[in-house]
């Protein structure tokens, strides 16, 4: 009886495991505070830059919230 119960309490906890919380998809940053909120256009301008920039080198180290490297 001992055993049926552990092996049903160990079904449900897998069937949580892996079927939980498929409703709704994560959040882009994992760690953001509650009050932050994510600026959709500040990270839009950022994606669309480094699409089109002319190389890597011009966009390695920019993303929203730092200071863009100095055109050389």
């Amino acid at each position: 009886m001992t055993v049926t119960v552990v092996f049903a309490l160990l079904l449900v906890a897998l069937a949580w495991f892996f079927l939980g919380g498929r409703d709704r998809a994560p959040e882009p940053t994992a760690h953001r505070r509650a009050d932050e909120a994510i600026d959709y256009t500040e990270l839009e301008q950022a994606e669309r830059e480094v699409r089109e920039a002319p190389d890597e080198e011009s966009v390695r180290d920019w993303g929203p919230g730092v200071q863009k490297p100095p055109i050389v």
